[in-house]
Formats: C-alpha cells, sequence, structure tokens
C-alpha cells in the first residue's frame, strides 16, 4: 500500500505527486548496517532528446496489466510486457542482470507484521496484541537478519523503526535508532518472558501441551499471509508464524492474494475479529525528505491512514502527544524537531502496533529500449513523475505494455477515499497534474500548475528555501486576518471566519501566498472537457472539513480524529484573488523546507488523496454518501452494509449515474451557500452534462487533468489503458530534465587495531557511482558513530574534508580511554546535496589494550 491515506490532505501528508519457508535455525549476528553495494544493470540513463511539439504524454497509450512477479523477468525478455513497475527484491537482481534487462533501483519499500490492537466483540476470544507489551515483545520474537540473508540474499536493511533506514531522517537520530536495534536485537527467551507475564494476567493459562488456552479454548491468532507481489511476505509470514508458535500461540494462516485479504483487513471492524496480524507492506509515495509524520501514521488512532484497525489503537499518552507534536510542526527549531524524534522512537517500539522487518532496495526491470524514470526514494511505481517520462527512446508515439503485481484493483477507486495500493496510484498518476512536482531525487518540489510561492516564516523558525521559485521571508508576528476560513459549519454550509472563531485574532507560525498562471482557467481542462475553476479549489477546501463534521451529511468517524489534529495547526486559508488565482495560507504546520511548505501545506489542488476529481465528481459522490446508497470510505462502508465507492467498475456505477441524473434535473449546486458564490445553475448543468458524456463514452467516472486518459478498464481482468491527452497544455519533454540520480558511493579505510586510550584516524571516501570523487561542495555533511563490542554507540562525530570527496574521521584519546578490549566498529553516513539518500559504510576493527 501507500505510506499515506487521508481526506486531509493539506498539511498532514504529502500527495503530491506511503506498500502494502521453514524457519532455519536461529542466528545471532548483529543486523546488517550499510546498504548492499549494486553494481548497474546495461545503462539505462537519460539520452540527448531533441526539442518536441508534442503535447501530452510520449506515447499514444499505455497497456497496464498484472502478472505474477516470479515470471516478470521471463515476460519481459519474451517481449509479453516492456516493463514491471512494482519491483522485485534484491533476491531477484542476479536474475534481472542474467536477462539483460535494465532495471531502476530505489529505496522506500518496506515490510512489517501489522497486528489488530481491538477488544474483540465476544468476550470468550481473547486478542493478546490489545497488550502493547506482547506487540513490543514481538520484536525480541523476530530475527530481522535471518529474514534479510535468507528470504532477501543479503540485499535488504533490517528494520527497527518506521524511519527509513536509507533517508536523512533517520541519519539525523542514528544514535538513538542504533541503540534501539542493539536494545530490541534478536532475544526469543527475552520475548517469551514477556508473553508469559503478560498472557498470566490477560487471564490466559499455559497448558500441558505449552499453548495458550482462555477459557478452555486456545488462543488463536489468525494470520493473513500475502502470497502475491514480490514473493517475499509469505516466507517471511511462515516463518514468524512458527516464532509466534514457539512462545504458545496457536495459528491459523490465511495464505491469499492481496484481492482477497483486503476486504478483511481493511474493510472489516477491527472488533468482529476477523484476523489477528497481517503481513503488511508500505511504500513511500515519493522521496520523503521530512519524516516526522510517520509515528501518527502508522500507529495512532488519529492516523490519516483511513483504516479502521487504527482508530481502534489505545497508544501511551505520551506517544499520542510526541506523535501529534511532530505531525502538527509543534516545534520551533530543528534541535525540538530532533528532539521529538528521540522522543518518539522509543515510544514508537514500545507501542509496536507493527513490528517492521526489512527495508528494501528493490529493483523494476524493463526493456532496455525504454526510457524510465524512477524515484530514489519510491522506484517507478509510486513516483509521480514516472508516467510522465515513460517512453521509447527516440520516438514519439507508441504503446507501452506495463506490469505490475496483482493490487491493481485490490480495493474500489475513488478520489476522497479510495485505494491506496501503489499499483492503483501508477496508473492514477499519469491521469492527474496538481499544483506542484516532487522532485524524485530530494524530495522538493517544483512549481506544475503553481507559478510562484511566497513563504513568510515567524522569526527564528528554522525554515531555507533551496530553489528558486519560492521567496522566503520572516515576520516577528504574522496575524491571520479576521475574513480567512478557519473552520466549517457543517448546517449551515458556510466556512467559520477567524474573526467569527476567535475575536480576540489569531495567529500563524507560517504564511504561504501561492500564485497560479492568468491563463490556467484557460488551458487546463478536465478529461471530461470541462475548465479547471475556482470551484474545483474550493469543493476541496470544504471536503477537507465536512466529511470529519458530526453535522455533515457524508459524516465518517474514521476520518473525524484525523480533522480534529489537523485543525490544532490549521489558521486559516484565504483565495485573495480569482483572476490570477491566488491562495494565501495560514498554518503552525512549519517544514524546514519553504518549497515543502508551499506544496504540502499551501496548493489546495483539487487532489483529494486519491486522484483528481472536477467538484461535480465530487458531488454526485457526496449525493449516494448521504442517501447512505455508497460510502467513501471502507470502514463507513462496512458499518452501513453498503458498497464502497468506485469510480471505476461495479454496483457504484448505476447509483453515481442516478445521482448524475438527479443534480442535472434539480440544478444542484453542491454546498450552495458557499459554492453558489463560484458556480450558477447552468454552469452547474453544463459540468454535469460534461461528466455525463464522459460516463456515456468511457464507462467510469475516472476525471482527471493529467497527461493521460483512462480510455477503459476491465476489473475483471485486472487490466486498464490509458491515452494521450491531445488537450493537454503542456509539451511531452517538461521532465525529461530527470534522468539518472547522482547517487554516491562510501568508502571507510582505517587501522585494523585501535589501542585504548590513543586517538585513532580513520578515513572515509566518496564516490560517484563511476569511481569519481563526489564534489566535497555537493555533500552536507558526513556523521561517524562508534560501537563498542556489544554494539552500543559510545561516540558520535562529524568528518573533516580533507580532499576532493574524503573526509578524515577522528577518534579522540578520550573517547578511545573508554574503550574495551575485544572487536569494535566504526560507521560513516555521507549526507548528500542533490540526492536525498545517504551513503553508509562501516569497518571493523579490533581494540586492543
Amino acid at each position: 500500500m501507500l505510506q499515506k491515506r487521508s481526506m486531509l490532505v493539506l498539511g498532514l501528508l504529502v500527495v503530491m505527486g506511503l506498500v502494502l519457508s521453514a524457519c532455519g535455525a536461529a542466528t545471532t549476528e548483529a543486523p546488517a548496517t550499510s546498504a548492499p553495494v549494486v553494481t548497474e544493470a546495461p545503462t539505462a540513463g537519460p539520452t540527448a532528446v531533441p526539442p518536441t511539439t508534442r503535447t501530452g504524454g510520449w506515447l499514444d497509450e499505455i497497456d497496464y496489466s498484472q502478472i505474477d512477479a516470479q515470471s516478470a523477468i521471463t515476460q519481459i525478455g519474451a517481449g509479453a510486457v516492456d516493463l514491471f513497475s512494482y519491483g522485485l527484491a534484491s533476491n531477484k537482481l542476479a536474475d534481472i542482470k542474467s536477462a539483460n534487462l535494465c532495471y531502476s533501483s530505489s529505496y522506500g519499500l518496506y515490510y512489517d507484521f501489522l497486528f489488530n490492537p481491538a477488544v474483540f466483540k465476544d468476550a470468550n476470544v481473547l486478542n493478546p496484541f490489545t497488550d502493547r507489551k506482547i506487540r513490543e515483545a514481538m520484536n525480541w520474537l523476530v530475527d530481522r537478519n535471518y529474514i534479510n540473508q535468507e528470504i532477501f540474499a543479503g540485499g535488504a536493511l533490517p528494520k527497527f523503526t518506521p524511519l527509513t533506514t536509507q533517508l536523512v531522517d533517520y541519519t539525523n537520530v542514528i544514535d538513538t535508532a542504533r541503540g534501539l536495534e542493539s536494545y530490541y536485537a534478536y532475544n526469543p527467551d527475552k520475548a517469551k518472558e514477556v508473553v508469559n507475564t503478560e498472557m498470566t494476567a490477560l487471564g490466559a493459562t499455559l497448558g500441558a501441551d505449552g499453548k495458550w488456552q482462555y477459557k478452555g479454548k486456545p488462543v488463536t491468532l489468525t494470520f493473513l499471509i500475502r502470497n502475491d507481489g514480490d514473493g517475499t511476505r509469505l516466507p517471511q509470514g511462515e516463518y514468524f508464524a512458527k516464532q509466534l508458535e514457539s512462545v504458545g500461540f496457536t495459528v491459523t494462516l490465511e495464505e491469499k492474494k492481496s484481492s482477497e485479504l483486503s476486504p478483511i483487513w481493511i474493510g472489516s471492524d477491527p472488533t468482529e475479529g476477523q484476523w489477528s496480524l497481517y503481513t503488511a507492506g508500505w511504500a513511500s509515495n515519493g522521496l520523503n525528505r521530512d519524516e516526522r509524520t510517520i509515528f501518527q501514521e502508522m500507529y495512532l488512532p488519529d492516523s490519516p491512514q483511513g483504516i479502521p484497525l487504527f482508530t481502534q489503537n489505545v497508544p501511551d499518552p505520551a506517544f499520542q502527544q510526541v506523535g501529534d507534536d511532530l505531525a502538527n510542526g509543534k516545534f520551533t527549531t530543528l534541535q525540538e524537531r530532533r528532539d521529538l524524534l528521540v522522543k518518539a522512537l522509543p515510544l514508537a517500539l514500545q507501542d509496536s502496533l507493527q513490528v517492521w522487518t526489512v527495508d528494501l532496495q528493490s529493483f523494476s526491470p524493463y526493456n532496455c529500449k525504454l526510457q524510465v524514470s524512477a524515484d530514489v526514494g519510491a522506484g517507478v511505481e509510486t513516483t509521480k513523475m514516472a508516467p510522465f517520462n515513460l517512453r521509447i527512446k527516440g520516438q514519439e508515439g507508441g504503446a507501452v505494455k506495463s506490469a505490475t503485481t496483482a493490487t491493481l484493483f485490490t480495493d474500489p477507486w475513488n478520489p476522497v477515499n479510495g485505494s491506496n495500493w501503489v499499483s492503483s496510484a501508477f496508473v492514477q498518476n499519469g491521469t492527474s497534474s496538481g499544483a506542484f512536482m516532487p522532485d524524485p531525487y530530494t524530495g522538493l518540489s517544483w512549481p506544475f500548475r503553481a507559478e510562484k510561492a511566497d513563504v513568510t516564516a515567524q522569526t527564528g523558525l528554522p525554515v531555507a528555501t533551496n530553489l528558486n521559485w519560492v521567496t522566503l521571508s520572516t515576520a516577528d508576528k504574522i496575524d491571520v486576518p479576521a475574513d480567512a476560513w478557519v473552520d466549517w459549519d457543517a448546517k449551515t454550509q458556510k466556512f467559520i471566519t477567524a474573526g467569527e472563531k476567535s475575536p480576540n485574532g489569531v495567529t500563524a507560525k507560517v504564511k504561504i501566498v501561492v500564485t497560479y498562471p492568468a491563463d490556467m482557467f484557460q488551458k487546463v481542462k478536465w478529461h471530461d472537457g470541462s475548465n479547471l475553476s475556482v470551484a474545483d479549489f474550493v469543493m476541496q477546501m470544504i471536503m477537507t472539513f465536512d466529511p470529519g463534521k458530526k453535522d455533515s451529511a457524508i459524516y465518517d468517524e474514521d476520518v473525524a480524529p484525523n480533522l480534529d489534529a489537523f485543525l490544532t495547526q490549521f489558521k486559516g486559508v484565504q483565495i485573495t484573488s480569482t483572476d490570477p488565482l491566488v491562495i494565501t495560507t495560514y498554518s503552525d504546520n512549519v517544514y524546514a523546507d519553504a518549497e515543502l511548505d508551499a506544496s504540502v501545506v499551501g496548493s489546495w489542488w483539487p487532489q483529494y488523496g486519491y486522484g483528481e476529481a472536477p467538484w461535480q465528481s465530487i458531488a454526485i459522490g457526496n449525493l449516494a454518501d448521504a442517501n447512505k446508497e455508497l460510502a467513501w470510505g471502507t470502514g463507513k462502508a462496512d458499518r452501513n452494509k453498503v458498497e464502497w465507492t468506485s469510480f471505476i467498475g461495479g454496483p457504484s456505477l448505476a447509483i453515481l449515474s442516478k445521482y448524475l441524473d438527479q443534480a442535472v434535473t434539480d440544478k444542484t449546486i453542491p454546498y450552495s451557500a458557499t459554492l453558489s458564490q463560484y458556480i450558477t445553475a447552468d454552469e452547474a448543468v453544463a459540468r454535469y452534462n460534461a461528466l455525463k458524456a464522459w460516463y456515456t463514452a468511457r464507462g467510469h467516472f475516472w476525471d482527471g487533468t493529467g497527461p493521460y486518459y483512462l480510455a477503459s478498464v476491465d476489473l475483471n481482468a485486472g487490466s486498464a489503458v490509458v491515452k494521450n491527452n491531445s488537450a493537454y497544455p503542456d509539451l511531452a519533454d517538461r521532465w525529461s530534465a530527470f534522468g539518472e540520480a547522482p547517487l554516491a558511493n562510501a568508502a571507510l579505510d582505517g587501522p585494523a587495531q585501535v589501542k585504548i586510550g590513543s586517538e585513532a584516524v580513520f578515513n572515509v571516501a566518496v564516490t560517484k557511482k563511476n569511481g569519481d570523487p563526489y564534489p566535497s561542495s555537493d555533500i552536507k555533511q558526513v556523521k561517524f558513530l562508534l560501537y563498542n563490542d556489544k554494539g552500543e554507540t559510545v561516540y558520535v562525530g562529524e568528518g573533516v574534508p580533507s580532499g576532493e570527496g574524503t573526509f578524515t574521521l577522528t577518534v579522540p584519546a578520550d573517547v578511545a580511554s573508554k574503550l574495551t578490549a575485544g572487536a569494535g566498529r566504526i560507521e560513516a553516513a555521507a549526507v548528500l546535496i542533490p540526492v536525498a539518500i545517504p551513503a553508509f559504510t562501516s569497518l571493523e576493527y579490533v581494540v586492543a589494550p
């Protein structure tokens, strides 16, 4: 699945354009601490391209299909498909190379065991995972190094925390992270001890057969295990099932495809007890240079994931507070931000709603005739830019056959709260545009439909600019205008102003002014032929609030906690001009990069988290939801016993079509108390008729503004076709400058022996992929850590530049005096400026008296 999921996109998550064998002998080796070295396959770098006059996408069409990942390499070699976008695990890299295929590599996909934390309705059935200490103990029961070596051929990174092991936030708190990795290292005896204590306290008894019983029946865990995808979840699940049995649980395995398991772990009420744990997988929806929201997203009941299981978790109040503070930007300095991360990490391990196993380096193979862009933190499938740059080298037009794993239509597509699967996102990304485009190397953003941004931050806040399209200024105080919209009244269907809600005035930490081009509403069209309008933006603003309000006709209790969290840091929004469109946003949620303040907090583009949509599509979906015939979200659909809204197939289409006809007849202006300022009755009818013509022609309601449009979809066959949008205003080569990411390798050199009490000097060389020195001016810092024979961090230092791409790492004599005889290790991380993937390296030595 995508890492992030929410109806409330402003300031809470980046939805620019966050996924889902028999046990061998146990090992006690320390977890790997550096990424595998990857030798590139046949080059697939960017090629010189002459200027083009083509608009839309490079291709005439892209044909999407589902195949078994195990056959991907063979099918590409045979010409049956051209690209496998999902990505394969590191254990398939040698096969990709042997087949002489090109490939992209990326980080951003990670696996874990996700627990159902709910108290079951049946009082005779015990769910041990309601107990946080039992969940925490599962960390000691998982040998991550065994999983890495035996399942991923040593090509993954053992993962203990929610922070991505190869990204910047992890590097910033690496001393804390490494300490936790040492504390939670594989220790089955400790796990069993905790389980015994807690299960007894819960009222369970251990039978003579070594199995736990509760009220006379075995404590049985229903373990949902994915047997599709890249094929690695099945052996992970089977391994962990045996580990669970070793501490007395009875385990029932449900080994099925994602489409069969999703209705259970996502769609069912967790209190029904249909499942106990699941082999989860998540993928970032782009390179994430700021992971501070990850704790709220992956653990807390106000998670923006929109999945009922999260609302059932009861975290430590301290964890709830620190997770929300991070997500809502409640810090004023980088040190305060770091301190919050340091507090959150151990609390996350103590909660362990999810027990992480590995961070993957994934490889997406493709025919070398293609030119493919990939995000270094998310790969091909989840990066916004990939469909924009996908082409046949040296050719305009043509068709590409893109295949993925069997998750393309696992869940219904709807833009408000629909499918969160990466395979769906890959198709959807090509059908949409947006205010900003994520940079696939740095995680920053570039203007897409937006023209510029002006950011004002409160004096003293740690905000900086990196790119010249955004201006940054400071102010001692930022007052929110009295007429700014700060909240929503679902009864009157009007926005509440700052003056109405806070007569004494409101201030904000940051003010973002986003200006759109003067001709945007003339040039940008929805696929149904309608021109983009101010009303599309206002509808997105309304939908940020309305579903979470109890007085709303479309109220959804699953999103209400997230709205409550959002309102703690949202300070207001104004449309200060409609020609050109200028939107000013006030917030206490501040990013260190002004580019992210603009793109995450300030855009208000009609992108609802899971796809773009014109206001008329949202309107008919709201009518169906309000009349309890459909529901935007899975939890509400389950509670109301109705269909989860789908814009592309199934029973939803007839219901949506019915309400479309009704909207035409009634000349419906949704939320008329507000939107009638931006829509006339005649304009509303014209919009509905355009959507009706689109539905008649295409058989679905998926309506975007991207370079491709959804031409056809076959849910039964698991296939879709997108075709070039000739009315698209941009040239096909707009994003072609993004080719191969400037990643680096690092190597340590130094003494094989360190004497206690004596200074030790090591050297690290940072190089490009071709072996040339990496420019020192492009290296932000080299941070290093020293470990003792127990794997504990004893010193954190910073390297000193000593030449182009080289740094000297000095261990002071007073630090060396605290070492004890035995094994030792030094680890270095080079933090790069052009790309947000640090280069890691480590070296072992002997500590001698």
